[in-house]
C-alpha cells in the first residue's frame, strides 16, 4: 500500500494542532469524555466501512 495513504494532509495536520492546544485547556474529565465519543465515533466509521464493503463484494 502506498505509504502517503498513512499520512496526513495538511488540514488534517492543522485540525491535529487545534486538537492538542484545546485539550490543554480540558479537565481530566473533559479529555476523558472526549476520548470515549472518539473511540465511539471510529468504531461507527469501522462499521460504515465494512458495511460499505460487503454491499460492493455482493
Amino acid at each position: 500500500m502506498d505509504s502517503e495513504a498513512f499520512q496526513l494532509t495538511l488540514e488534517q495536520e492543522f485540525q491535529m494542532r487545534m486538537m492538542e492546544e484545546s485539550a490543554h485547556n480540558m479537565t481530566r474529565e473533559e479529555i476523558l469524555e472526549t476520548l470515549v465519543q472518539v473511540s465511539r465515533l471510529l468504531m461507527v466509521k469501522d462499521n460504515l466501512i465494512r458495511n460499505l464493503l460487503r454491499r460492493c463484494l455482493i
